[in-house]
């Protein structure tokens, strides 16, 4: 998703970048950064995904990738 989808996802949801901020305790500048992929964040990812509903994956694509315990032989 481009940022601006994102900051809809967010508004839809009736949360603000600064909430995200305060609830994983960094400045709301960080959260505008991950929301804009500047920068990668996995619990403030994963906090915007929660709060929209939507996955890693449909936010930002291949950047949050899902690990996978490997099987035993």
């Amino acid at each position: 998703m481009q940022a601006l989808d994102i900051q809809y996802a967010l508004k839809k949801a009736g949360i603000s970048q600064a909430a995200i901020a305060r609830q994983v305790s960094v400045s709301q500048v960080t959260v505008s950064y991950v929301v804009a992929g500047k920068t990668t964040s996995r619990p403030i990812a994963e906090a915007i995904a929660t709060a929209t509903g939507l996955t890693l994956d449909v936010l930002w694509p291949g950047k949050y990738p899902t690990h996978t315990p490997e099987a035993s032989s």
